[in-house]
Formats: structure tokens, C-alpha cells, sequence
């Protein structure tokens, strides 16, 4: 998948790690960054975490909170602060791929609940654990 063409309010760095992201076949944790991109520069971690953190901001990257790690957002919603979609992620745990997902049945479903119960949620992080097909047809 070709990456997008790199908004101006990126940096070099950030557009780096975007395409970096973009184009890798599995979530990447910052130090997985670092080590790509050692060819590049020297690269500290808070910078990286920075430019990770500006890629969220932005809508073109997801946090997977059980692994600690970084997706480019493959519905290149990039609206900013407040996505337009509340995504939600396939793991593999055999070979670590991670599917987006995004419905807006489930999106209704979790605000109706928070509504509910007086909650006004701020992030919603959904994150199945299972076999992709590919993996689950060789087990």
C-alpha cells in the first residue's frame, strides 16, 4: 500500500515514521522505529515518541495499547485530534499482523452505553486477540 502524500503540518521526521508505519506488515513499537530509521540519523526515543504522538494527533496513526505499539491508519481519516471513525484492531498472535476496523453500529452501541450509565468517554480502545485466516488455516 502506497503511503499518502505527506500533509504540510508534518515534519520530515514525523512524514518518515508515517511512511515507515505506512508500509510495514505488522504494529511497530517505538524502538522497532529507531532501529529502521538508524541509517537515517541518530534518533532518541522522546523523539520518536513525539513524532508517534503527532502522528496520532493527526489521525494518521493508532496506538495497540496491549502491545505497546504503532499502526498507520489505514482509513486515512486525518481529521485531526477527534478521529472520524473509533477504530478498533484484529491481532494476529501467531504473526502479529494487526487488522483496522471501524463500524458504525459498534460506534452507536458503545455511545448509547456510555450514555447509559452518565459516561462521557473520551478514547474507546478495542483490540480482539485470536488467528488471522491464514494463521488459523495452518493450525
Amino acid at each position: 500500500m502506497a503511503a499518502p502524500s505527506a500533509p504540510a503540518r508534518l515534519n520530515d521526521m514525523q512524514t518518515r515514521i508515517r511512511d515507515l508505519l505506512a508500509g510495514a506488515d505488522k504494529p511497530l513499537s517505538a524502538y522497532d522505529v529507531i532501529d529502521a530509521l538508524r541509517g537515517q540519523g541518530r534518533l532518541a526515543p522522546p523523539t520518536v515518541y513525539r513524532a508517534l504522538q503527532k502522528l496520532i494527533d493527526e489521525g494518521l496513526a493508532h496506538r495497540l495499547e496491549t502491545r505497546n505499539a504503532y499502526v498507520a491508519c489505514h482509513t486515512a481519516c486525518g481529521d485531526g485530534p477527534v478521529h472520524a471513525h473509533r477504530a478498533g484492531f484484529m491481532i494476529c498472535r501467531a504473526c502479529g499482523r494487526a487488522e483496522e476496523f471501524s463500524d458504525a453500529e459498534v460506534e452507536v452501541l458503545l455511545a448509547r452505553t456510555a450514555a447509559r450509565q452518565n459516561f462521557a468517554f473520551e478514547r474507546v480502545a478495542i483490540e480482539i486477540q485470536g488467528l488471522c485466516a491464514d494463521c488459523a488455516a495452518i493450525a
